[in-house]
């Protein structure tokens, strides 16, 4: 499938390996398997949006409400994506070194009227944000490992409904 979303800035990517081969061995499998891995994958996701949002810095709460999951459509899903959908997201994420090139001036006046700067100031504070960078704030990084422990669970109780729903109907 080509892009998936197209509208984040940035995605945090998991693989779990092995897993193509169990969709192929599985593609002839009942509806239910795919409903039953569907659930576990948006739990998942949800639990990494959930832990990512709340460790995601404050100012007017615009990143934080930005940070959404989207399922891959499959019958039997294979991906999430899950991040901010606000330009300025992988820069907090991720930082920006110095040397780099600056924010758009433009992008910085609202920030600086609401922490009572001048807009006047917005050029030489794009110039120096250029100069030093920015350190940066992995909220969705730790957010991802936040939510280890409850992945795991999510997939433990995911394998155990299978495991008994496949029981049940293969006697």
């Amino acid at each position: 499938m080509a892009n998936p979303s197209p509208r984040r800035e940035f995605v945090i990517t998991t693989h779990y390996f092995g897993f193509d081969r169990l969709t192929k061995a599985l593609r002839a499998s009942p509806h239910w398997l795919g409903d039953e891995i569907g659930k576990g994958m948006r739990q998942s996701a949800l639990a990494v949006q959930r832990e990512s949002a709340m460790l995601a810095p404050v100012d007017t709460g615009r990143l934080r409400a930005s940070i959404t999951t989207e399922i891959d459509s499959a019958v039997i899903p294979r991906w999430a994506n899950i991040g901010p959908s606000v330009k300025y997201g992988r820069f907090v994420e991720f930082g920006r070194k110095p040397g780099s090139r600056p924010p758009p001036s433009s992008a910085l006046v609202p920030w600086m009227k609401r922490h009572g700067m001048p807009a006047s100031g917005a050029f030489a504070l794009a110039r120096a944000i250029a100069r030093r960078g920015i350190k940066p704030q992995p909220y969705m990084g730790k957010g991802y490992k936040a939510a280890g422990r409850a992945i795991d669970r999510i997939w433990e109780r995911t394998m155990r409904a299978v495991e008994m729903r496949w029981g049940r109907e293969n006697g």
